[in-house]
Formats: C-alpha cells, structure tokens, sequence
C-alpha cells in the first residue's frame, strides 16, 4: 500500500487506507513478532495492561495462551478507542443481561456496526475466531470488500464460512491477519497473545488518534461505520 496516497478525513469518515497503514504492517508480521521476539508479546501485553485496555485475574495474571470471548473483544475495542460507554443505549440482545459486565461495551459494538449478533443473540460467552477476527478487523478499518469472497488464496478456502468470505479475502489481501504455510484456520480460536499484538499495532498507528477522533464522532451522532458492508 503506499503511504503517500491518502484520501482526505472528514468528521464522520475515516480512509480505509489510512487506518490499515496504521494496522497492516505491524499486524503482517505477527508470526515473526511470536515466534522470534517473545520480548515484543511482553511489551504489548504490558502496554495494554497499563492503559487498562487488557485487564488481568483477580491474581493480576493475563494468561496469554488463553482465548478470548466475544465480550472480552468487545470491551478491548472500545477501552482502546476510549469509547464512551454511557452514550450506547442498552443492548437487546437476548444472552446480555442487564447486570451483565461488558453490556455497554457490547452495545456500543453493535451500535457502531463493528460487531453484531444474530437471531437476538450476541453470544457474549463464545470465543472469538480467526474469521470473525477477521470481520472485526476489515470493519474497524473500513477495508472495502466490495466484490470480495470469491478469490481466497489459502488453501482452506473451502473451510471459511460464506458469511466471512468476503472479510477473510479482504483481511488477507490488506494484511491484517497472516495465513502461516498458507492455510487460514478459519474455525481457529485467538488466544490473548493474538489480540494484544493486535490491538498494540492499533493504537501505536500513526494515525490511531484521528481515527479514534472519528469513531467517537460516530457514536456520539448514532451513526454506523461503513466499509460497503451489506449488513451496515
């Protein structure tokens, strides 16, 4: 991607371009960063930790070989976009209650457009997969995926749900999530190590307080992030 092309910000809009700049790179070279420099885990576990946007036990330990829920996630995004939660209305999802811990990180995930449930239900409790991973991801960064799905260059294609198609191929021509030995792992469930790589690379992007600027703008105005998603 060259980063001297980039589309001017409006209030309300966010590039896709400019915010995957800020994502892509650090992302695409999760792999190397796991394997080869645990160092590198450490600091953005740590770095998370100290902003409050990771949050240990009660024994303060994170358990990075751990998974993530999907209201574990939602709370992550929001806490890293200092989102404000008062201004999400309450969920009607029918599996959130309302004493339920991350309610209003939930609800404002669903009223940004950025996750959302199905049949009433958000599944709070499930563990997030590298697909839906992948959906988050192309959403946040308003990643087109116009004309997208049909071209999956792993050789699990046949392995990724229809509904995720289109996010996957787009996530994975943007680089935002590596496919090691070329497969994808569609069905795989992130561990927490994962997500903190993820969410580091996110809001050290050069342009990570431009687009927070804006995603709070959209909240505050009701309004849904779009990246030519359908379902927005």
């Amino acid at each position: 991607m060259n980063v001297d092309k980039r589309s001017k910000i409006t209030r309300y809009v966010v590039s896709s371009a400019m915010v995957v700049n800020a994502l892509a790179a650090p992302v695409a070279v999760f792999a190397a960063e796991e394997s080869g420099r645990p160092d590198a885990v450490q600091a953005a576990i740590k770095e998370l930790m100290d902003k409050a946007i990771m949050v240990g036990d009660d024994k303060g330990q994170l358990n990075l070989e751990g998974k993530l829920t999907r209201a574990q996630v939602a709370a992550i995004l929001a806490r890293s976009l200092s989102l404000d939660a008062s201004a999400a209305p309450a969920s009607a999802f029918r599996d959130v209650s309302k004493d339920h811990w991350g309610l209003n990180y939930i609800s404002i995930m669903d009223r940004l457009g950025v996750m959302t449930g199905s049949d009433g239900k958000f599944r709070p409790n499930a563990v997030l997969t590298r697909e839906e991973l992948a959906v988050i991801l192309v959403r946040i960064t308003q990643t087109s995926i116009v004309g997208k799905g049909n071209q999956l260059a792993v050789s699990d294609a046949g392995e990724v749900s229809g509904w995720a198609r289109p996010y996957v191929q787009a996530a994975l021509e943007a680089g935002l999530l590596p496919a090691p030995n070329g497969r994808f792992a569609p069905k795989s469930q992130v561990d927490r190590k994962e997500v903190a790589l993820v969410a580091s690379a996110f809001i050290n992007g050069e342009n990570f307080e431009t687009y927070k600027e804006s995603v709070n703008a959209l909240l505050s105005e009701g309004k849904k992030i779009s990246n030519s998603d359908p379902s927005i």
